[in-house]
């Protein structure tokens, strides 16, 4: 069989299979670019498609080895330049053709050129690789490994080494439940035994789900602010109270009606009605919270605050569950998060709040195969 290109997903992953390449139980799977090759520049992002070399003298021997003993190899790369135009696929279809041509062996070549879930340390490079891209044979992931340089080691892991710019690499081995080398145990040998390793901020698999507070919902009209990151569970829980208080309770939400100016003036409406008000935003200042404090009073009712406890990485973590999923909301991007996190004071009882109440996030999903999506590092650090 001739090498051969394919595109899959409207040019969100491109797979090259080189000729010679067998399908086999046992994969070899690689990184690409501080794995396989480096830049011959010296700068951290390659200058155009010609700016590589062999990463390691050892490499094509290792890589031999392994054909031999009935591995097929693999290439698992993020090439997000390609995604935003930055870089011609054309021009890096040919930069692949010379890699595989110089480390003179037969690979099959993943490129993941979106943010969706073609993109490490989610999975869904393997997911072809296993389910159409193997001839049918189901790969012993005992056997198998994945080798890469992104793996969260801290800056000076050895004499001058900067920190690795992420751990896609090694999260996405864990989320497949793979074995992981890093380039340098891998090709040349070395012990990771006291190379010091940082971890994520939130591990998905460690969220454990905490029964809804019926506290929240009380025996007087009020308002109930909540505060919490985008994506902390705030519009759930607003769904979860209106239903359960039988729709006694009300949200108003800034990302539906525009402006808070706009949100109080249904907040007004719905009290005259003698509805409660759920107020569905970040509200992370005392600036924030303290407009519905004063229409609380104006109103001469109580107000009390919902504090989602859920840390910027688990809503980082949540946002990105949305992404993926395709979960209809506003996308957020990172300078949101970190203004929200500049801003924000703990609510507190002397702000003017009758009670404030930590509130824990707790996932709901559709099915089996969500929650799995879920429970994965979906993060890239």
């Amino acid at each position: 069989m001739e090498s051969i290109w394919e595109e899959i997903d409207r040019g969100e992953l491109y797979v090259f299979t080189s000729k010679g390449v067998k399908s086999s139980h046992k994969i070899a799977a690689f990184d690409m670019d501080g794995t396989l090759i480096k830049t011959k520049s010296g700068k951290v992002h390659p200058v155009d498609t010609n700016d590589w070399q062999i990463a390691f003298p050892t490499i094509q021997q290792k890589l031999k080895e392994h054909v031999e003993q009935g591995y097929k190899l693999v290439i698992l790369s993020n090439q997000a330049p390609i995604g935003n135009g930055r870089v011609k696929i054309e021009d890096f279809k040919k930069k692949i053709e010379n890699i595989v041509t110089k480390l003179d062996v037969p690979f099959q070549v993943y490129i993941a050129t979106g943010k969706g879930f073609y993109r490490k340390p989610t999975t869904g490079m393997w997911k072809v690789l296993s389910e159409q891209k193997n001839d049918g044979m189901e790969i012993n992931m005992a056997e198998s490994f994945y080798c890469g340089d992104a793996a969260g080691r801290v800056a000076n892991w050895a004499p001058g080494k900067k920190k690795d710019h992420s751990m896609a690499d090694k999260l996405m081995a864990e989320n497949l439940n793979l074995r992981f080398y890093t380039p340098e145990q891998f090709f040349l040998g070395h012990s990771i035994a006291n190379v010091p390793f940082s971890n994520p901020d939130f591990n998905p698999k460690e969220l454990r789900p905490s029964t809804f507070n019926h506290n929240l919902i009380g025996k007087e009209k009020e308002i109930l602010v909540l505060v919490g990151f985008p994506g902390s569970g705030k519009s759930f829980l607003a769904k979860q109270i209106e239903k359960k208080s039988g729709h006694n309770y009300v949200a108003v939400c800034r990302d539906v009606l525009g402006s808070w100016q706009k949100c109080a003036a249904e907040a007004t409406k719905l009290l005259q009605r003698g509805k409660s008000v759920i107020v569905d935003s970040t509200n992370p200042d005392k600036e924030s919270r303290g407009r519905w404090l004063a229409l609380a009073k104006e109103m001469k009712v109580d107000c009390r605050c919902a504090k989602m406890t859920a840390s910027m990485a688990h809503a980082k973590h949540n946002n990105k569950f949305r992404e993926l999923m395709k979960i209809n909301h506003i996308p957020v991007n990172d300078i949101v998060y970190h203004t929200y996190k500049n801003k924000y004071t703990d609510p507190s009882h002397s702000e003017g709040f009758k009670e404030v109440i930590d509130v824990h996030f707790t996932p709901d999903f559709e099915d089996k195969e969500a929650e799995k999506i879920y429970r994965m590092h979906l993060l890239e650090k």
